[in-house]
């Protein structure tokens, strides 16, 4: 059997596989961002937890929402997990278990499993975008993580599309992560619904209900993700790109905006065919991705 982590910012989750079937799961919220010994305790209690319900596991596979250096199976600078910058997170739980431990940017899991049994599986290039806390992006070509030349590919949420826009967590203005992660979805909506809102689950509510204010946020928040699309399709042009994370629950009301614009800002008339589609796994697919990570 096999335990696959994802570790966010907002939520910890993890999965326990036997073959392709998942025996149990767990969800815990993050506790903190910041302090490494309470976030460490937690991914450990997390896998200890899920090891308690098999007799025997054969590998651990981890997915921290942050840049890693997978040769060196090390965290780096992780936005939105200070704690864990730095730490061989790999060789501790490999140390704390004695069961062989592979670390991995959460987003490449979350594309690996799409692209191998979910959305992407009839594809040989997928391309995945997580929205939530942050906004992450990965490519898999021929069911295998592309990584780029010094590990770094795939960082879609810091491409540039306002040059003096938004202070994003990174240090840069104007990346697109700020506009469409949680936090910059309730900046818009404090713009157009003059007041703070606590919970995205409100917007999704409202816009089906036909709350004209709620669809006009979500479309505001679907232009810039087409824009970010429009981008990824020039610079890359995968056959399909599949999109997941808690925010695409509100779904055609980003979506469809989302291509449209999309459309309007691709160069090539052919690339205008690349598939937009919805993640197919769910909310563990990060976890279940991290399962299938090999070194």
């Amino acid at each position: 059997m096999i335990i696959g982590l994802d570790v966010g910012g907002t939520n910890i989750k993890g999965v326990l596989i036997n073959g392709r079937k998942v025996i149990a799961k767990i969800k815990v919220a993050t506790k903190s961002r910041t302090d490494k010994k309470i976030l460490v305790n937690q991914i450990l209690s997390c896998i200890d937890g899920l090891k308690n319900k098999a007799s025997k596991i054969e590998k651990i596979g981890i997915g921290i929402a942050g840049p890693i250096d997978f040769k060196k199976q090390t965290v780096l600078n992780p936005p939105n997990l200070i704690a864990l910058r730095g730490l061989k997170l790999g060789k501790l739980v490999q140390d704390k278990f004695g069961i062989k431990t592979i670390i991995e940017h959460d987003v490449n899991c979350f594309v690996l499993v799409e692209a191998i049994l979910g959305a992407g599986k009839n594809y040989k290039s997928v391309f995945g975008i997580t929205l939530g806390t942050g906004v992450g992006g990965g490519m898999v070509i021929d069911k295998k993580i592309y990584r780029g030349a010094h590990g770094s590919s795939g960082e879609v949420g810091h491409m540039t599309i306002e040059k003096n826009g938004r202070q994003c967590k990174c240090g840069n203005k104007g990346c697109l992560e700020p506009y469409i992660c949680d936090t910059g979805i309730k900046q818009t909506a404090k713009q157009i619904f003059k007041k703070q809102i606590d919970s995205l689950r409100i917007f999704d509510d409202l816009a089906k209900k036909g709350d004209k204010r709620a669809i006009k946020l979500y479309e505001t928040v679907g232009k810039y993700l087409g824009i970010g699309l429009a981008n990824i399709v020039d610079t890359i042009n995968p056959e399909v790109i599949v999109i997941g994370g808690g925010i695409m629950r509100a779904g055609k009301f980003i979506l469809n905006p989302a291509k449209k614009e999309m459309k309007k800002n691709i160069l090539s008339q052919s690339a205008k065919k690349t598939k937009i589609l919805k993640s197919k796994l769910g909310k563990f697919a990060g976890a279940i991705g991290a399962t299938l990570l090999t070194l």
